[in-house]
């Protein structure tokens, strides 16, 4: 029996395997910023005019269930069982208490706030990754927690208002000038 033959990088064509990738870090990039911008618009919305928390959420995924059923037509498929139905209904539940809460998170604490407590779930991954996982690259995870967990810190302290960042100094300076 031959051994397969050992992938290179290349694979024969004259592009690396970075470059391949570069579209799909570019769509990532650009889905990022088009969250973080529609987190501010949904906090500005709601900040503005007191609107509840709840009418929002449900305003804007009803039109994207009906848009998804018409899509997927989950009515020609095959049925879910019972046993599959009781956790379906409960998930949707569930998730519908997380983005009404989020969105009363959003609405009480700030869009920084939820934007980076979103991510908190990182935190334990990475550091169960440090723990559990193997250990190449330990410094890197390492790097990556002690970071989040100072980004967290920082917030904690009020930095993510203007007042409050270390670099506050700087705009008092430029309006001074």
């Amino acid at each position: 029996m031959m051994s397969p033959k050992p992938l290179t990088e290349n694979r024969g064509s004259s592009h690396p395997a970075t470059m391949r990738q570069t579209p799909l870090q570019i769509i990532h990039i650009v889905g990022n910023l088009m969250r973080i911008w529609s987190v501010y618009s949904m906090y500005r919305y709601l900040s503005q005019t007191g609107a509840s928390v709840v009418l929002f959420m449900f305003c804007c995924l009803l039109p994207s269930c009906i848009w998804f059923l018409v899509a997927q037509k989950p009515w020609k498929g095959r049925a879910l069982s019972n046993t599959q139905v009781v956790p379906s209904v409960v998930n949707g539940g569930i998730t519908a208490l997380y983005f009404i809460l989020w969105g009363k998170g959003l609405k009480s604490c700030g869009p920084v706030r939820a934007l980076l407590g979103e991510y908190s779930g990182a935190v334990l991954g990475v550091l169960s990754g440090v723990l559990y996982g193997r250990r190449g690259h330990v410094w890197k995870k390492v790097g990556g927690l002690l970071a989040m967990l100072a980004s967290f810190y920082f917030l904690s302290q009020g930095w993510a208002m203007a007042t409050y960042s270390p670099f506050h100094i700087l705009s008092v300076l430029n309006s001074s000038l």
